[in-house]
C-alpha cells in the first residue's frame, strides 16, 4: 500500500522551491525606500521643516516633487510654501521648476500666474467606492 507521502513530496518540493526562490526578492524589495519616504528625506536634507516637507512629498509617486522643491528654491523667486505649492503632485514625467522658470524668464512677470500655468494636475482618488 502507497503513502501520501509520493504524492506530498512534490508539491512540498515545490513550495521550498518558491519559498526559497521568493527570499531574496523579498529582500530586495524590503530594502527598497518608499517614493514618499526618500522624497521626504530629500525635502528635509534641502531645508525644508517636518511639516512643509510631509505636505510637499504626501502622495509622491518619486522623489520629484523634492526635487522640483530644490530647483525652484535655487532660482529663488518663491517662497518655501510657493515652492511646495507648486512641486507638489509632480510626477516623475513632469518638471513644472523649468516650465515655471521659463515662464518668469520669457513671458509671465507675476509669480501667481507663471504658477498657476505650471502646477501639475491634482490627481484625485474616488473615496470608498461599492
Amino acid at each position: 500500500m502507497k503513502t501520501g507521502r509520493g504524492i506530498l513530496r512534490p508539491w512540498a518540493r515545490a513550495l521550498l522551491t518558491v519559498a526559497i526562490g521568493a527570499a531574496p526578492l523579498t529582500a530586495v524589495a524590503a530594502q527598497d525606500t518608499a517614493p514618499q519616504v526618500s522624497c521626504y528625506q530629500r525635502a528635509m536634507d534641502g531645508g525644508l521643516d517636518d511639516s512643509m516637507a510631509t505636505q510637499l512629498c504626501r502622495g509622491a509617486r518619486s522623489a520629484s516633487p523634492a526635487d522640483c522643491f530644490l530647483r525652484v528654491q535655487d532660482e529663488g523667486s518663491l517662497s518655501q510654501s510657493q515652492a511646495v505649492q507648486l512641486c507638489q503632485f509632480t510626477a516623475p514625467d513632469e518638471d513644472p521648476a523649468s516650465c515655471y522658470i521659463q515662464a518668469r524668464q520669457q513671458t509671465f512677470s507675476d509669480t501667481t500666474r507663471a504658477m498657476q500655468l505650471c502646477q501639475p494636475a491634482q490627481l484625485y482618488c474616488p473615496g470608498f467606492v461599492n
